[in-house]
């Protein structure tokens, strides 16, 4: 749904709602979608609220009825919006009370198409009513709205479906049976406008969800589904959160641990024919149910070996057998599982376990380690906490890296609309991808945003991959004037204060970029390295210098070229995991190449 709204052009349409023990006097309801109305079970208003019921004339002013039973009417709405609703006409405030004395109050429905198997069509109270727009009394329909179905549960309120899967009327609903919802808006309020029951009818453009593919509208629609009641155990899924290392830090207890704590049970069914298929069998006859855990397990059901099957649609759909019950046909439900569940079950099927590989399942789980966007904290963190917490009681991952959204060069969101968004390759043919690395560590903490462009990369290879390497090319034509190698360096050198000054810089800079990494701090472990570079160059290089000029081999050049040789295959090694192509190009001349039996990659040596 998120992928889909867009403004749309509906009726904003006020009734009356009469109430059954105060004839002259109506609930004023305000909706936009008055496909609904005959699907309505109840109103609800806020029980903190100031209401209040005013006295209009009917044949003058905004509201008509034709062949009035009195003269005037009494209409019942939120105060904060007499002004709003009635503009310029003077209407009589005949009394204000709060919205908890509406409580129970019956009145007349719209209409009857279905008869309610419940106590219908009276006013419940809710803390979501508002008095932003409208009335401050907000029509009910369970079967279209997520907030109706939930105050339905707590009110013990009937659903009644008026509409069909396809989007048009049923049967019952019989003047405008078959058509599409929308299409019938205009009818029903000529319906209600007939029956002296519309106040007011104008137009709204508001924002609404539509199909992404196709453009339709959409609409909210009530469906049987499977759930998962991940609500029994929000507490314990709350409290392990708290174990885990969340950088940046806030998501833990903010836009994680708030998911957490309102917590809802999971759907886990889809109505899709692509998926993993929900593994449950219902005999036809008597609807008992089975829940098929393996293979193996279906395959005794069946009585032949199924471990060949492929286990989608269709070919799992064909898989039958007889009831135990009833001796009717087990046939499995049509629906597939939510793939936010295939997302979070990722731990357990990759190694196919519990059926295989359980040592090594359980040598490394839970994860270390993830990363995504910040956007997962209700898809892939979710899903993975969830679910462990439900299997084994315990974290899917110790540590979990959020990352910021990317934005383009003026700092708008990338669309295709506005035509500004970067395509990755260019970047990457242009600079390279240990450049494209190094600016998205560096520009921003990862839980921030982070503008993107060309143009921001380029500047790391101006600003710091030249640097470096003009760094490691004066070392390495000087050395080979010289034939200087590690090899046989004797320990006792000579060093300058400058050398000692840059060796407890390059310790300093081992240190912080350790702890960084440790700690899951990007910019900790790498702009320090971009800084000690700098200062390498700067302050080293140019006031060292003459020490690599001078013609004699002395103590003082020697240690010259062992402090700039370890300055480098430090930095390379510290720059391995950020820009492993540049790092091991150093580590090859620096160290393999005087070194044979060293290791054979730079992201095979020890850390510093």
């Amino acid at each position: 749904v998120a992928l889909g709204y867009d403004e749309a052009t509906d009726p904003s349409v006020f009734v009356r709602m009469p109430l059954v023990d105060k004839p002259g006097t109506s609930l004023l309801v305000w909706t936009t979608t008055p496909w609904t109305l005959p699907g309505n079970v109840a109103v609800a208003a806020h029980p903190d609220v100031d209401y209040v019921t005013v006295e209009c004339d009917i044949e003058g002013g905004v509201g008509r009825i034709a062949n009035p039973p009195h003269k005037k009417e009494r209409l019942i709405l939120a105060k904060a919006l007499v002004e709003k609703v009635f503009r310029d006409e003077a209407v009589k405030v005949v009394d204000t009370f709060k919205g908890k004395k509406l409580k129970g109050q019956k009145y007349h429905p719209l209409f009857t198409f279905l008869p309610p198997d419940k106590p219908a069509h009276y006013v419940v109270l809710g803390d979501f009513v508002t008095t932003e727009d409208g009335s401050g009394l907000v029509h009910m329909a369970p079967a279209f709205g997520a907030e109706d179905m939930q105050a339905a549960l707590e009110h013990d309120l009937p659903v009644l479906m008026t509409v069909l899967p396809d989007g048009t009327f049923v049967p019952e609903v019989t003047p405008w049976r078959g058509q599409f919802v929308k299409d019938a808006d205009p009818l029903i309020i000529r319906d209600l406008d007939a029956r002296g029951l519309l106040f007011r009818s104008e137009k709204i453009t508001h924002t609404y969800p539509f199909c992404w593919r196709c453009k339709t509208p959409l609409l909210y629609y009530a469906r049987d589904a499977w759930y998962i009641r991940t609500s029994q155990f929000k507490d314990r899924m709350v409290e392990l959160n708290q174990t885990i290392h969340w950088t940046p830090d806030h998501i833990k207890d903010g836009r994680f641990g708030n998911w957490l704590e309102n917590n809802i049970d999971w759907a886990l069914s889809r109505e899709r024919y692509w998926g993993t298929p929900l593994p449950v069998w219902e005999c036809e006859d008597c609807k008992d149910r089975e829940c098929i855990g393996a293979v193996a397990d279906l395959s005794e059901k069946v009585g032949r070996d199924l471990a060949e099957l492929d286990l989608h649609r269709p070919y799992v759909d064909e898989v039958t057998w007889a009831c135990k019950e009833c001796g009717g046909a087990m046939k499995r439900v049509p629906d597939v599982i939510d793939a936010w569940f295939d997302s979070g079950s990722m731990p357990y099927a990759q190694w196919h376990y519990p059926f295989e590989n359980r040592k090594k399942f359980e040598e490394q789980f839970p994860a270390d380690y993830i990363c995504e966007a910040v956007d997962q904290t209700r898809g892939w963190f979710y899903s993975l906490h969830a679910i462990s917490t439900l299997l084994f009681d315990t974290v899917s991952y110790k540590n979990v890296l959020c990352l910021g959204l990317i934005l383009d060069e003026q700092g708008s969101k990338m669309s295709k609309s506005l035509g500004n968004i970067v395509d990755p390759w260019d970047v990457l043919k242009a600079y390279g991808a240990d450049a494209f690395r190094w600016y998205l560590y560096t520009a921003t903490p990862p839980g921030q945003e982070r503008r993107f462009s060309s143009e921001l990369v380029g500047s790391v290879v101006r600003d710091f991959t030249l640097t470096l390497w003009n760094v490691y090319s004066f070392f390495v034509t000087y050395a080979n004037l010289d034939k200087w190698t590690p090899v046989g360096q004797v320990s006792d050198l000579s060093y300058s204060r400058l050398d000692k000054w840059l060796l407890s810089e390059l310790n300093v800079l081992v240190r912080d970029v350790t702890e960084g990494y440790e700690t899951y701090e990007v910019t900790r472990a790498t702009r320090p390295i971009q800084d000690f570079v700098e200062k390498l160059s700067t302050w080293y290089l140019r006031r060292s210098r003459r020490r690599f000029w001078k013609s004699e081999s002395d103590s003082d050049k020697q240690a010259a070229y062992g402090t700039l040789y370890t300055a480098l295959v430090t930095v390379a090694k510290l720059l391995a995991p950020a820009m492993p192509f540049l790092a091991d190009e150093l580590y090859q001349n620096l160290v393999r190449g005087v070194d044979a039996a060293a290791p054979e990659s730079v992201h095979l040596a020890k850390w510093p």
